[in-house]
């Protein structure tokens, strides 16, 4: 089965994980105080062009400089009655100088079945299985051995370092290979931000973000093109657990069809992921 192209089928409801997995979290590196034990819980709820369209529950544990994150995602509102789909995206890893993903698995399901199972070992990519295959063409930039390289997966890609003051936090690229495609994140300060949210009430790190396509992609297409020059892409961090790690309250995304969001409804002990179904109602 031929794999849908990255935006379209993002646009189907598995938007939303791609999203959520562009940035998530900030985890310091081991040998700071801030790299002890600390955990996690937020809800999200996802929009396009005003209309609710998926739901999520985020959970990450740090545990003696090993994280675990947990990522639940399923389609709402009137996309559900389009297309139902569910996503469960795991990464676990160790965080030392640097964040050492070791596996990720992906598995969602609607009208039809996507599938990620990624084994790494010091940023290469050792063993892996992605259902469904991408399609050869000629305009596609092949994903060499190299691209496997010195990487993270999408989901890892957003559990950084935390850095010494707001503007360190954004000024980063994350190298992300998620099973198909390999592309560049590269966030840069903005501002400050004042937020309000049920579990959190203070300051929002604002980063602008930029996707830089390396390999998988189909060189001169619309959507890619798009995305490349996408200057529309914002996310907002928050501090949680005892200012150990960082997650988003808010991303904007600027499709070619129009406005992504997705916004946190809740953080702390009333977001746990077994109370996803009461994310964006």
């Amino acid at each position: 089965m031929a794999r849908v192209e990255t935006l379209p089928r993002h646009m189907k409801g598995a938007i939303a994980a791609a999203v959520f997995v562009a940035a998530l979290s900030a985890v310091p590196p081991s040998g700071m105080a801030a790299a002890r034990e600390g955990e996690v819980q937020a809800l999200y709820a996802a929009s396009f062009m005003g209309i609710g369209i998926a739901k999520g529950a985020l959970s990450i544990k740090v545990d003696r400089g090993a994280y675990a994150a947990k990522l639940h995602i399923s389609t709402a509102g009137l996309a559900r009655i389009v297309s139902s789909e569910e996503s469960y995206i795991d990464a676990k890893g160790y965080v030392g100088r640097a964040l050492v993903p070791s596996t990720y698995e992906l598995m969602s399901r609607g009208d039809t079945v996507t599938q990620v199972s990624m084994a790494l070992g010091g940023g290469n990519v050792r063993s892996l299985k992605a259902i469904p295959e991408l399609v050869e063409y000629d305009d596609r930039v092949p994903v060499t051995a190299a691209a496997k390289r010195r990487v993270v997966d999408p989901l890892s890609a957003a559990i950084l370092p935390i850095a010494r003051d707001d503007k360190d936090v954004c000024d980063r690229t994350l190298p992300v290979f998620d099973g198909w495609t390999r592309y560049d994140i590269n966030l840069s300060y903005t501002s400050t931000d004042p937020v309000d949210i049920p579990g959190y009430k203070g300051d929002a790190v604002h980063c602008s973000a930029r996707w830089v396509p390396v390999a998988g992609h189909r060189e001169g297409t619309k959507s890619t093109e798009y995305m490349r020059d996408n200057r529309n892409l914002d996310v907002w961090f928050v501090p949680m657990a005892e200012g150990r790690v960082m997650v988003p309250s808010k991303i904007s995304v600027q499709t070619m069809r129009g406005l992504l969001l997705v916004v946190a409804t809740q953080f702390g002990e009333n977001a746990k992921l077994g109370k996803v179904e009461q994310a964006a109602n």
